[in-house]
């Protein structure tokens, strides 16, 4: 572990770009969910409607803000800094650990962000005019550890799946990075039609662990992605 530290502050020496501009996408996410919803107050008075209130609960600004940049963030990081890493004398395991551990900062660190703005969306009654950004359906309702847990995890999928295309693209090059693309694009098509085949014991499923069952589903992925990241890292040249 001692190793894998000088990769995680080599992760972390461009702060900005690797904890603070993720936190800066929710919060604009936020500004343009208030903006929207006082644009419709202008019609229907402030605060909004119960009605359209209610429509707002499954905004999914919160969910759908993130994973783009995060994954250009895990492959970048994965490019980057392994040059680097490896002329400083780390090896490619403890490159991709500290790498991996800088992962779970950041997204541990959106994970209380939007904690944070949950609590501030409720504080201010829905930053007073009704908007909703993070008291939502695809966060759990306002379910505090749901909230947590569906940021982070969708993070941590986010990110090391671009470390997957990252350490793909360094060890076989562009043509391979596309051919894994199509791949997962193919494997996710043959998961939907497989849900749509048996959808009676999804339903089931859904009913017995309810929204957890996304969130599972979400957090193994990023456990084969991860994987997948860590394997590929290992046959990477320079």
């Amino acid at each position: 572990m001692t190793h894998a530290l000088p990769n995680l502050r080599l992760y972390l020496a461009n702060r900005t770009w690797s904890v603070l501009t993720p936190i800066y996408i929710l919060a604009i996410m936020t500004g343009i969910t208030v903006v929207i919803t006082a644009i419709i107050g202008i019609a229907t008075g402030l605060p909004i409607p119960d009605d359209i209130r209610h429509d707002m609960r499954f905004n999914g600004g919160a969910i759908y803000c993130i994973p783009g940049f995060l994954i250009s963030v895990g492959a970048l990081a994965m490019n980057r800094n392994f040059s680097m890493a490896l002329a400083l004398g780390s090896t490619r395991r403890h490159f991709w650990i500290g790498t991996a551990l800088g992962f779970v900062i950041t997204s541990l660190t959106l994970g209380v962000g939007s904690l944070v703005g949950l609590g501030l969306e409720r504080l201010t009654n829905h930053w007073f005019i009704g908007a909703r950004a993070f008291d939502v359906t695809p966060l759990g309702d306002g379910d505090v550890v749901q909230t947590f847990t569906t940021t982070t995890i969708l993070a941590l999928l986010s990110l090391f799946l671009g470390a997957l295309f990252g350490t793909v693209f360094r060890a076989f090059g562009a043509v391979w990075t596309t051919v894994t693309a199509i791949g997962l694009g193919l494997l996710l098509a043959g998961a939907a039609a497989l849900v749509v085949a048996s959808w009676s014991e999804v339903v089931t499923l859904i009913g017995t662990l309810g929204p957890w069952l996304l969130l599972n589903i979400a957090a193994v992925l990023a456990l084969l992605a991860a994987a997948g990241s860590y394997v590929v890292n290992r046959l990477a040249t320079v």
